[in-house]
């Protein structure tokens, strides 16, 4: 009996040295876990920004825009014959210069005009016998003085209709003439064409220009006398520089763009209908200039961050001009010198406290030429 109950005491001794164990490791470990901070009283880090100074100045922002090579407005003479006509023989191609006693295309009267000829030989007939007869009645006085002044009037008026086709031509097959260069040919040969109809136009002094199509937008900042950097599109050769002549103040019903007309140089090696390349450049005027990170998109427009005294300061800005650098804008409380937020601005908010870190900012040179 007395073995039984020192085996229960040595059970129970070791029980007890285990739950002290127990207890002393686990208020060991208590204070590691108190001493973690309450999630509750978090505190937001202060966002770090880089700025750059917003400068007064003028940007630029290049543009590419494509077009053809046509002869110049107002420089087209066109070729067509002021009666019903079938085609003979086109002796022309378009791109080809003509001297002034080269013929471009030869025609004959129509059926029609043919018919037409012959029966005004015949008015004219007919009214001169009519006069003789009248004269022959006037004189035996069968006919009046308003009978006599009546023929004389109808043989006028039939000579007159008979000698107009024989001047325009009409009388027989005949070649049209125009110095220059052939800029379209717009009939085949064999067929009929009314009176009127455009046969071949000739560029008369033989200048081209470049007709260039721009979005409307863009074509609102080009002026007259623009220079303009051209190139034909797949071929390596030089480009040269022309100017701007004119702005259309319409939109091409077949583009949708502005057509913005280019003046050549006289030693411009460019052929007529080539697909052209143009290189032209907006400036804007003075105004704030800002590197175009510091702007940013949003749902009302566009904002900048400026810091002041340690504290983000939010704007509501307009783009006058930007390119892949920098960007022209205005908006309330802007001024030179302002230190624009470039790096760090996507989560500031109005009012919030930054650090601005020193460093490399984005340079605008534009704004400094």
């Amino acid at each position: 009996m007395k073995a039984v109950w020192n085996l229960f005491m040595v059970l129970a001794l070791m029980a007890g040295a285990g739950a002290a164990g127990y207890f002393i490791g686990h208020r060991a470990a208590s204070p590691a876990a108190s001493e973690q901070p309450d999630s509750g009283d978090d505190v937001a880090p202060t966002p770090t920004v880089q700025t750059s100074p917003i400068q007064r100045g003028r940007i630029e922002r290049a543009i590419t825009a494509y077009g053809v090579v046509a002869a110049q407005t107002g420089d087209i003479a066109v070729l067509s014959a002021a009666f019903e006509s079938r085609i003979k023989k086109i002796l022309v191609v378009p791109g080809q210069r003509l001297d002034a006693d080269t013929p471009a295309i030869e025609i004959e009267p129509s059926p029609d005009t043919q018919l037409q000829m012959l029966q005004a030989k015949a008015a004219v007939e007919s009214a001169t016998k009519d006069l003789d007869q009248t004269r022959t009645r006037f004189s035996s006085q069968l006919a009046t003085n308003q009978d006599l002044l009546q023929s004389e009037q109808n043989l006028r008026l039939a000579k007159l209709k008979l000698d107009s086709m024989q001047s325009e031509g009409a009388g027989g097959a005949m070649k049209l003439k125009a110095g220059g260069l052939v800029a379209k040919v717009d009939v085949q040969e064999g067929q009929v064409v009314p009176a009127g109809t455009p046969l071949v136009e000739v560029a008369g002094s033989g200048k081209l220009q470049v007709r260039l199509g721009l979005e409307p937008t863009d074509a609102a900042a080009i002026h007259a006398g623009d220079r303009v950097a051209l190139q034909n599109i797949g071929s390596d050769g030089p480009g040269v520089v022309g100017k701007v002549q004119m702005v259309a103040q319409r939109i091409n019903p077949d583009t949708r763009l502005t057509d913005v007309f280019v003046a050549l140089p006289p030693d411009a090696a460019m052929p007529l209908d080539a697909y052209v390349r143009g290189e032209l450049t907006i400036a804007g005027a003075d105004g704030l200039v800002v590197p175009r990170s510091a702007v940013l998109p949003g749902d009302e427009g566009y904002s900048l961050f400026t810091v002041e005294q340690g504290k983000a300061v939010e704007h509501k800005v307009t783009i006058a001009l930007q390119n892949d650098r920098s960007a022209q804008v205005s908006g309330e409380g802007l001024s030179a010198g302002q230190a624009a937020v470039v790096l760090g601005n996507l989560e500031l908010e109005d009012g919030m406290t930054v650090n601005v870190q020193p460093g490399n900012s984005p340079a605008t040179q534009e704004a400094a030429q």
